[in-house]
């Protein structure tokens, strides 16, 4: 049988419209995939967003809110306790141990399907401690930090026991052994895991260790030895830090002497050193000795706070640039990105053109 060409045209698309509809529905797939997975990507930007640096802002407004009202107890210009003082840091305390809850909720979910993908992605000091102790130690590490300030507080208010208010060495006891706790349990755990890392012994080296030497001296300072210059109670800090700028100052005399041979890279590492050098390791060594100049006597409150006030706003001013910079745009305009193609008709034009009775059915 002869077919007249148009009949055969129409015998030939009817015979591919079933792999037609295969591959339609195949795309509609590929783009609900993309569609879900732009999703997932905008959710964890916005929970990276909340966890690293909406905590950096908060955190710089919870110490400039607490420097600006211990300024203002210390000159008499406001009488409020102590609990009032650092109820911003209390503040962040909860918001920090909120936002904990989301990491460990990720962490416990992410054998399941779709939430491996968030747990490696996640950022944050939370995923840190987890990473390199364990779920029960990072979880008691971080209770007993956010239990200084409270305890302080109620130290420095006398709130306590009548037997801890009678003996010198055990009114401030509390937040020291909070704070000794939380330091030994991360160090042992370190070394029970063995995962000293360059960041882990930086950080031992240059944050814990000093924090640590300096607390036990205030301890010391406060208790058994009330005549210890305050000059020894700094210290260890004081010396860290000082050796950590002469360190820095030769890494950027350095970089720029290898960045005017002709190496830009070596440029933007000199630029970069130099600005944190000035903003970050100058400023914290002037102000450890505009506060042990303070505690001595010998400088006013103005000399300690006022640079402290204008350094914390500062940081504060950052914190909020790099939160705006790194807000994700909305995910609204992911689906309309990724819309299907528009398809034609079941039946086209040409089959319009056939004698009635020859289109196989079609009018």
């Amino acid at each position: 049988a002869h077919f007249h060409p148009r009949q055969l045209y129409i015998h030939k698309r009817r015979e591919h419209s079933r792999d037609l509809d295969a591959a339609r529905a195949e795309l509609l797939q590929r783009g609900e995939q993309a569609r879900e997975q732009e999703r997932k990507q905008w959710r964890m930007r916005m929970l990276n967003v909340v966890l690293v640096r909406l905590t950096h802002l908060l955190l710089c407004v919870a110490l400039m809110a607490t420097v600006i009202l211990l300024w203002m107890k210390v000159g008499g210009a406001i009488h409020c306790s102590f609990y009032t003082v650092l109820a911003p840091l209390a503040a962040f305390e909860v918001f920090l141990v909120g936002t904990s809850v989301f990491a460990y909720t990720i962490y416990i979910l992410r054998g399941s399907a779709g939430w491996t993908f968030y747990w490696n992605r996640l950022r944050g000091v939370v995923r840190w401690l987890i990473v390199y102790t364990s779920p029960c130690e990072s979880a008691t590490v971080l209770v007993l930090t956010c239990c200084v300030m409270p305890l302080a507080a109620s130290a420095l208010e006398e709130d306590l026991p009548g037997v801890m208010l009678r003996h010198r060495r055990l009114r401030y006891v509390l937040p020291f052994v909070a704070a000794w706790s939380a330091a030994c349990i991360f160090a042992m755990s370190l070394l029970r895991k063995r995962s000293f890392t360059t960041s882990c012994a930086g950080s031992f080296l240059l944050l814990w260790l000093p924090l640590l030497s300096v607390s036990v001296l205030l301890y010391l300072k406060l208790s058994l030895f009330p005549h210890m210059p305050f000059y020894v109670v700094f210290a260890p800090s004081l010396g860290v830090t000082s050796l950590l700028l002469l360190f820095v100052g030769f890494l950027v005399v350095a970089s720029f002497w290898l960045g005017c041979r002709g190496n830009r890279d070596w440029t933007e590492y000199a630029t970069f050193t130099l600005l944190t050098l000035l903003t970050v390791l100058l400023p914290l060594l002037l102000l450890q000795l505009a506060c042990v100049a303070r505690l001595s006597g010998k400088a006013s409150d103005a000399a300690l706070f006022l640079p402290l006030t204008l350094w914390l706003a500062g940081l504060l001013v950052c914190a909020a640039v790099h939160v705006c910079a790194s807000l994700p745009a909305s995910s609204a305009s992911a689906g309309d990105s990724l819309s299907s193609r528009p398809w034609e008709p079941s039946y086209s034009d040409t089959e319009l053109l056939l004698p009635p009775g020859t289109s196989g059915g079609v009018v």
